[in-house]
């Protein structure tokens, strides 16, 4: 593991271990101590969440300008700034503004950040430092969920409100260890040159529009599992944290080893299909469970999480290789930006989707969702045969855009 690979992963674990901890226990902070209703909660994530779809391309443009890491590092020490105004929040109004300005900044930081590491990563063995570092980043949630659990057991206004600080400094450490980075040269403009080629790229944007729709299947594992579970199957509650635990631990030890053969184009091509269709098995599966009996319903709970385990794995390695070797080096800020911001708008749409469009309608519901993410699978190899809005990057051109 290189050096940079090494301090980007440190980065990501703590910025990680406090998001982690802040989405486990968050909703029951400004619930019970900060005068927020679950509705005006959810209305609020969503304001929050449209606002954030505004910010990666042009912080992403700002960072590919003025310098990936700089502006990276400046915009996680923001979102850290902003995180602390959580503590001052009573009520839905104050609750909804600072989740914006936050959500705003964070939004743009993780565009930025994602630039740094695709321009850090890029070589023979991008993929590979990419698995090591989401490794590593699931520690980091994993360890921040058990941090959440504490605050939880102890129940206190002072437990909550440490989870909230903590996930504040995680942002302050992520940004100050980019600084440890090399510098990343600024590739200047040329002549003539769109402000934002990324809006005129066809298949860059088709990428992100079918990249949109599989990232769904995060919700699954969150909300789809766990409200099926207890309303719809005799299988006990339990293995709705159980399900979750396995898929950590899974992305933990096979991120890695199942990323060394997702390198190129095509072979990611190949692993975004298989990625579909192992999401259709999983949505099959888990739509057949609601009239078996509580031992059969595990059973298939079980294999379902499997498969989605799998695919999860090979999706996101092939997601990397997609959005990274499409772009530009030049311009990476700004198409991590789209591809980020698809991603975001995934999140904001994806918990209706799961609990309204498909747990309401049953076995059909579920049927319907792998089918989605089956065709998804199938729509990403016509997309990379669209020909380029812009050019694309080499790996050759890659290294050349480091300092």
């Amino acid at each position: 593991m290189s050096v940079n690979v090494r301090l980007l992963g440190i980065a990501v674990f703590f910025n990680l271990l406090g998001r982690g901890a802040f989405m486990a226990s968050s909703a029951l902070y400004f619930t019970k101590f900060a005068g927020v209703t679950p509705g005006q909660l959810g209305l609020g994530l969503a304001i929050a969440g449209a606002a954030g779809l505004v910010s990666g391309v042009p912080f992403g443009h700002l960072a590919d300008r003025r310098g990936q890491r700089d502006v990276a590092a400046a915009l996680l020490i923001l979102s850290s700034l902003a995180g602390v105004f959580f503590l001052m929040v009573d009520g839905f109004v104050q609750f909804t503004a600072v989740a914006v300005v936050f959500t705003f900044i964070e939004r743009g930081a993780y565009a930025a950040r994602q630039a740094v590491l695709a321009t850090l990563t890029a070589g023979e063995d991008a993929t590979l430092a990419r698995a090591q570092i989401r490794t590593i980043g699931n520690m980091g949630v994993a360890i921040g969920s058990g941090i959440a659990g504490l605050a939880i057991w102890v129940g206190t206004e002072a437990a909550y409100m440490g989870v909230i600080g903590f996930n504040a400094a995680s942002y302050l450490i992520c940004g100050l260890t980019l600084f440890a980075l090399p510098r990343i040269a600024v590739v200047p403009v040329k002549p003539g040159v769109a402000r934002l080629p990324v809006l005129r790229d066809r298949r860059y944007t088709a990428a992100t529009l079918v990249n949109m729709i599989m990232v769904i299947h995060f919700a699954m594992l969150d909300i789809g599992f766990p409200l099926w579970i207890v309303h719809h199957t005799d299988a006990p509650n339990w293995m709705a944290a159980a399900l979750i635990l396995f898929n950590t631990v899974g992305c933990v030890l096979f991120q890695v080893s199942a990323s060394r053969r997702i390198g190129t184009l095509e072979s990611a091509r190949r692993a975004w299909r298989l990625a579909g269709f192992l999401f259709l098995g999983t949505c099959v599966l888990t739509g057949l469970t609601g009239g078996t009996s509580a031992v059969g319903a595990s059973v298939l709970l079980l294999v379902a999480a499997g498969l989605h385990l799998y695919g999860e794995i090979i999706q996101s390695a092939a997601g990397w290789v997609i959005s990274f070797d499409l772009a530009p080096p030049e311009q990476n800020g700004q198409y991590q930006g789209l591809f980020t911001t698809g991603f975001a708008f995934s999140q904001m749409v994806a918990p209706f989707v799961i609990s309204t469009l498909v747990i309401e309608n049953g076995t059909v519901g579920w049927i319907c969702l792998g089918a989605a993410f089956a065709l998804a699978g199938l729509a990403m190899t016509p997309v990379l045969r669209i020909a380029d809005g812009a050019p694309s990057a080499t790996p050759h051109q890659k290294e050349t855009a480091r300092s």
